[in-house]
């Protein structure tokens, strides 16, 4: 119920925090102020800005840029070759130099300083070619040349800085969405896995005391420390991974109680790796998975072996089962594929996990992502 009141206080119209709303209003402004309006912060960039261009545009804009250089050094004047030539080779290394940079920060006042230099340089151009020779055939044409090349590059920059912006702003708006389907699909799975659990535990532990099992008290006191260790872990975006390893070696601790010898486990992280912050539930839900298809699954059970470490710039945690071996399908599965989209909001696409066969048999899931360091932000 309370899960139920939180999804109703959800926003379901108002874009996340640090979104601009869509609109479709038409910007007058962009006429004599271009240039997208939005400034993106240094986090929005290292989210959603990180990509370079690729190459099939890097390549088609070059061979763009050559062919129109070419067709217009046909026309040319031949006591002009040399002239244009440098000026045009001089302006498409300004061109990319800015083309560059507005790529990886698309903003409004480096555009804009951008095209007013090339406008006034153009002007200067113009007014010294006339000055000299300006009536002349060959100075009209310098004029004609320069005036193109900085209408060209004015066009070229604000058509690139103005896409780029919208692509960083779409991408944020995807990527806001994609956290708050997997905020809801974590607490419905907390809302879903976490009764089911107790359910049982609660029933065997309803029947030992009834019997005057003398399992009851260690399965109590091992379910409350569960408890105490789960409860606030799933309200919270980042937790220690050995914080979560604890909550781990509780449940296994519970279930272990249940199963018999059905269940034997153990679980090792390095000093150094409980540390590290990873999102919750992330180990848990290996763990539970492990449980459910290995050791259950299993007619003589199971031993489950969990691992985390660090090995360079890489982390990795490692659950395996000695079971049956991975389930048709289990690669696919909701829990899975709600933890990599985690895993990609956390640390980024160097982050992966991956379900195979173990070897000696059973099933192995392995979680990798880099630590160390973040990709840096290019300018």
């Amino acid at each position: 119920m309370n899960l139920l009141r939180r999804v109703a206080r959800l926003p379901c119209a108002t874009p996340p925090a640090g979104v601009a709303p869509a609109t479709d209003r038409i910007d007058w402004s962009q006429l004599w102020n271009p240039g997208p309006v939005r400034v993106f912060t240094v986090e929005e960039l290292a989210r959603a800005g990180r990509d370079a261009p690729s190459r099939t545009l890097v390549v088609l804009t070059t061979a763009l840029g050559v062919t129109m250089a070419f067709v217009l050094l046909q026309a040319v004047p031949k006591e002009l070759l040399a002239q244009v030539t440098a000026l045009m080779a001089g302006g498409l290394a300004v061109m990319g130099t800015l083309a560059k940079r507005l790529w990886w920060r698309p903003e409004r006042r480096l555009l804009n300083t951008a095209s007013w230099a090339f406008v006034v340089l153009g002007l200067a151009i113009g007014l010294a070619v006339g000055l000299g020779q300006g009536k002349t055939e060959a100075g009209r044409w310098l004029i004609g040349v320069t005036m193109g090349l900085a209408v060209t590059a004015n066009a070229g920059l604000w058509f690139l800085t103005v896409f780029r912006s919208e692509q960083i702003a779409a991408r944020l708006r995807e990527l806001a969405e994609r956290e708050r389907a997997a905020d809801m699909a974590r607490q419905l799975a907390t809302a879903q896995i976490q009764p089911h659990f107790l359910f049982n535990t609660l029933a065997s532990l309803q029947h030992w005391v009834q019997t005057g099992d003398a399992r009851a008290a260690p399965l109590l006191a091992d379910l409350t420390a569960f408890l105490r260790a789960t409860l606030p872990l799933f309200n919270r975006q980042r937790l220690r991974l050995g914080d979560e390893a604890e909550a781990v070696r509780r449940y296994l601790a519970v279930m272990q109680l249940r199963l018999g010898e059905r269940l034997r486990y153990s679980v090792q992280v390095d000093a150094a790796a409980a540390e590290l912050q990873v999102p919750p539930g992330l180990l848990l839900t290996l763990v539970e998975n492990a449980v459910e298809h290995g050791v259950q699954g299993s007619l003589h059970g199971a031993e489950v072996q969990v691992q985390a470490g660090i090995e360079g710039s890489q982390a990795h945690i490692s659950v395996r089962d000695t079971g049956p071996g991975c389930a048709p399908g289990a690669a696919d599965g909701v829990g899975l594929a709600n933890s990599r989209v985690r895993l990609q909001q956390a640390f980024g696409p160097g982050a992966r996990l991956s379900l195979a066969e173990a070897a000696g048999g059973g099933c192995e899931a392995r979680i990798e992502w880099p630590h160390a360091a973040t990709s840096p932000l290019v300018n």
